[in-house]
């Protein structure tokens, strides 16, 4: 991984001036970005009005010594790990690829979760996790101290991107892998991946076709990364920003859906055992395997040539044995891609009949610069202007630089759950379920009422919307207030199907002498991350939420 560079320390003094006069939000130094990413990791930064810095992407690989410390990430990992299998020394090691697939998908993540390496061996998520990142951390920072040594912690602004698609225990999981791996929590912000690569494509001002992203500009961002594929549209705001018009969506249709695929395929001609006991016997060209691996002289042990083998099915003809090489059809490998290129297709399908204004469809990402991909977009899309920019594997580390510097690039999002608080209200026979009917305070109640703050869908602006709800305190002593979501837009009882419990607060009474003390209940929506508090009215005693989406 070769560092990003910068100027000496008359740049730092030059910089200091102009952070005092800077209009942006943030009032750091420089500002770094991580880029945890399925199949490649990287970093930038930048100062004030610097031009980004970027290194170029290493593989999401990392390997920890037999006793647990931490050796290398990235290339060094890989090829740390191949002399280890040359020498036949390789057992206790702990190697990990692609983990951050594991925090996908799963609304139930826990902090103690541990991840299984390339052998089985075990080892907890977390510190895989927090060691990657502090490896990432690392470089940069000595990067930056080779040219400006006088250079401080606290000049640094940190930014991590998250696709938006994870559910926020994957999110909090990887604020909090930043903070073990020594990035505090207030010089950390979480950057959604789709936003930070609107925000630099944006920022770039691109032009094609005719077509440009001034105001009133609605456009499709497809963020096709490794993982996930992640859709959002947005419309570019009268001051430049932007407004999201939908909230995220996607799924599981990354490039490495085809990885799988070709894996599957290989199982259906060669089986399972033969590609299994290759891989375990061959581990150095493991990864190799789509390449140069030398599969008919190993299947020949079985006692059939490939060709006997795949005579009458529906590889006859696409799979082929020439000397000690097999070779694939391009047709065969075309249909690897079938499955996830539908699904994308589809689904932008569906998300474009509900915004027909849109007419630009901005595809970043690794898997957008798939001939397949580039090319089923447009035939799908003829009348749609399809925009792959320059550099576009980095739009994503770029973008979130520039909204580290400044999150006001987005004006507004869409809401992906409806949140609220329980409650207990005055129990009505004609509308209240029997079984939630208690008897408090001399008064018969109705328990877990759920006290909608904001549905699932609603607009909200980063740093201004925000929702009140005054409530008695629970006792003399102390309030209790639990926060709940879900992604129904009209939940009655926090109970129900589909809603979970994600916070609460428990704020300590100062007026303990007053018989009804009430209780101001602040949510602050539109952010990366949600914000709670709670104040005690008569002596503005406040708390602030410590929400937990792990469990």
């Amino acid at each position: 991984m070769r560092p990003a560079r910068e100027t000496g320390r008359a740049a730092r003094s030059k910089l200091r001036s102009e952070e005092d006069t800077a209009s942006s939000t943030l009032t750091k130094l420089v500002v770094a970005a991580i880029d945890l990413g399925t199949t490649y990791s990287g970093y930038a930064y930048a100062f004030h009005s610097e031009k980004r810095r970027v290194t170029d992407k290493t593989p999401t690989t990392i390997i920890f010594k037999p006793n647990g410390d931490f050796h290398s990430f990235g290339h060094d990992a890989e090829n740390k790990y191949d002399n280890l299998v040359n020498d036949d020394d390789y057992q206790d090691w702990y190697y990990f690829s692609r983990f951050k697939m594991t925090l996908h998908g799963q609304t139930e993540i826990r902090r103690e979760m541990k991840l299984m390496d390339d052998q089985g061996h075990q080892m907890p998520a977390m510190k895989v996790f927090s060691e990657a990142i502090k490896y990432l951390k690392t470089h940069l920072w000595q990067s930056l101290r080779e040219k400006i040594p006088d250079i401080r912690d606290t000049d640094m602004h940190w930014v991590i991107t998250v696709p938006a698609i994870w559910d926020d225990g994957a999110k909090q999981f990887m604020r909090e892998a930043g903070k073990e791996a020594g990035i505090p929590n207030n010089q950390l912000d979480l950057a959604l991946e789709p936003e930070a690569a609107a925000i630099y494509c944006k920022a770039i001002s691109m032009k094609t076709e005719g077509s440009s992203f001034e105001p009133g500009t609605q456009f499709i961002l497809a963020d096709l990364g490794g993982q996930t594929t992640d859709i959002t549209i947005h419309e570019v705001g009268e001051s430049g920003n932007l407004i999201e018009l939908s909230h995220l969506s996607g799924g599981p249709w990354g490039g490495t859906k085809v990885d799988d695929a070709f894996d599957n395929l290989l199982k259906n001609v060669f089986g399972e055992l033969v590609v299994s006991s290759l891989t375990q016997e061959n581990k150095s060209d493991e990864r190799d395997l789509k390449r140069e691996f030398d599969l008919p002289k190993c299947w020949e042990k079985n006692g059939q040539t490939l060709e006997q083998t795949l005579s009458g099915t529906i590889y006859e003809g696409h799979v082929i044995q020439k000397r000690d090489q097999v070779h694939i059809s391009a047709t065969l490998i075309s249909k690897l891609f079938e499955d996830v290129k539908m699904k994308i297709i589809q689904h932008m399908q569906e998300v474009l009949r509900q915004h027909p204004k849109v007419n630009i469809i901005l595809m970043v990402r690794g898997f957008s610069e798939s001939d397949v991909i580039k090319k089923a977009v447009k035939e799908a899309f003829p009348h749609k202007t399809v925009i792959i920019p320059e550099e576009q594997s980095l739009a994503v580390l770029k973008g979130a630089v520039l909204y580290g510097h400044n999150n006001s690039f987005i004006i507004s999002r869409s809401m992906p759950f409806t949140y609220g608080i329980s409650v207990a209200v005055p129990f009505d026979a004609n509308k209240h379920p029997e079984s939630k009917k208690t008897y408090k305070g001399g008064n018969y109640k109705c328990e877990d009422n759920f006290k909608v703050f904001i549905r699932a869908g609603d607009t909200v602006i980063p740093g201004k919307t925000t929702v009140q709800h005054v409530c008695k305190a629970s006792s003399v002593s102390s309030a209790n207030v639990e926060i709940y979501r879900t992604k129904s837009k009209d939940p009655l009882y926090t109970d129900e199907p589909g809603c979970a419990n994600v916070g609460s607060i428990a704020l300590k009474l100062n007026n303990t002498s007053a018989e009804i003390t009430l209780i101001q209940i602040t949510m602050s929506f539109g952010n990366t991350e949600l914000s709670v508090q709670a104040k005690e009215q008569e002596t503005n005693n406040v708390v602030v939420a410590k929400l937990n989406f792990l469990h």
